[in-house]
């Protein structure tokens, strides 16, 4: 597997470098742009999120990206999936094949979020307490391990070839950062880019403890996918979102070992410690 070798190793040489740039530089960013007020400390927070993301970002560079560049060539080789079954020219191919990689990626956030098994993975993420740049990367190992599979298929079965697969990769993680980051964009910038993409304000209403604003603005590039599927927010202002899950609040639950082994602890009912039910506070008018 020849573009295997050749394009594992481009990603981290060329893609890799601008993404930690990104990255750094949204960290520094949302310190003076903030968009809202942080309830615990950073620093803490960054090296808890680091510790956590650190095996399965280990899996993703070892695993992940492989696998998806296999299943890209396989498909290209092949001629399987749906855009190598399609008669369009190469250009227009890569652009429907970007929009299927996105909309199958909305799919899977989705499932995280209803399906149990996925769930107890991925409210490891959901379970910090505030929300920066460093939340965008804390994922559970076995949350990547179940993304292998899904992901690999995906690619196969859209038919999308290597190149298109590691182009859109760089796009996802560099929007997975942004979205995530605590950056404040003016309020023009804001109403503009949320018809096109998710923006920060959009996923913070997403990391709610509200379940009907937890359980919205799913995508992780485009927003249309939300929009088309009635999930779309935009009308919860940032001050009044509490951030995380609401039977997780107590930081002594959420250390590094504890987050470790968190999927094997029960799912435990969508409310506070003390049984009430979180409700939205307050409520503006949708930007879109």
């Amino acid at each position: 597997m020849p573009k295997l070798r050749l394009s594992f190793p481009w990603f981290d040489r060329r893609a890799f470098p601008v993404l930690a740039v990104v990255v750094a530089g949204l960290y520094l960013l949302e310190e003076v742009f903030t968009l809202r007020e942080q309830q615990h400390g950073k620093v803490k927070r960054t090296v808890i999120n680091t510790a956590v993301a650190a095996s399965g970002f280990t899996v993703a560079r070892l695993a992940l990206l492989p696998i998806m560049v296999y299943a890209g060539e396989w498909a290209d080789r092949r001629r399987f999936g749906l855009i190598q079954w399609l008669p369009l020219p190469r250009w227009a191919g890569y652009a429907i094949g970007a929009l299927l990689l996105d909309y199958t990626n909305y799919l899977w956030h989705t499932l995280t979020h209803r399906m149990p098994l996925l769930y107890r993975f991925h409210r490891v993420h959901h379970s910090d307490l505030d929300m920066d740049v460093t939340t965008g990367f804390r994922f559970h190992l076995g949350e990547q391990v179940f993304s292998i599979v899904y992901r690999g298929g995906m690619i196969a079965l859209t038919g999308a070839p290597a190149d298109l697969v590691l182009g859109y990769e760089a796009i996802f993680e560099g929007c997975t950062a942004f979205h995530h980051s605590n950056l404040r964009l003016p309020p023009s910038v804001e109403a503009a880019l949320s018809r096109i993409m998710i923006t920060p304000s959009a996923h913070g209403i997403h990391h709610s403890v509200v379940r009907d604003e937890f359980d919205s603005n799913y995508g992780v590039v485009f927003s249309f996918w939300d929009r088309l599927h009635g999930s779309h927010r935009t009308d919860v202002p940032q001050e009044q979102i509490t951030i995380g899950i609401p039977a997780w609040q107590d930081p002594a639950e959420l250390t590094v070992p504890k987050l470790h082994t968190m999927p094997l602890a029960a799912i435990r009912p969508w409310q506070l410690p003390d049984g009430q039910l979180p409700r939205s506070r307050k409520l503006i008018s949708d930007l879109a």
